[in-house]
């Protein structure tokens, strides 16, 4: 009995986690997509970007050694995106 239903809350657990990832980048790629295909010349502040930056490597390096998929998967796509948007900066 106890096993079925820690399954089940982990199972919950999980898919908060993946909807969660997909929430944040859809709320946060917008930005990098305008800017990459020339929508939008509006960037966010360097120091921003930067610590933000900073933040998702760290985490991903974290992720990575505990071998949690889900926030390697979001940290990666985080830290990608925010490569993207630190070079935009400092090239334009």
């Amino acid at each position: 009995m106890k096993t079925k239903k820690m399954l089940k809350s982990n199972k919950m657990s999980e898919a908060c986690g993946w909807i969660g990832m997909i929430l944040i980048h859809g709320a946060t790629a917008p930005t990098s997509v305008s800017v990459l295909m020339g929508w939008s010349t509006d960037l966010p502040p360097l120091n921003f970007i930067f610590l933000v930056w900073l933040g998702l490597f760290l985490f991903l390096i974290r992720a990575i050694y505990a071998k949690d998929t889900l926030y390697i998967v979001s940290n990666a796509i985080g830290f990608s995106l925010n490569s993207l948007l630190l070079m935009l900066i400092a090239f334009n």
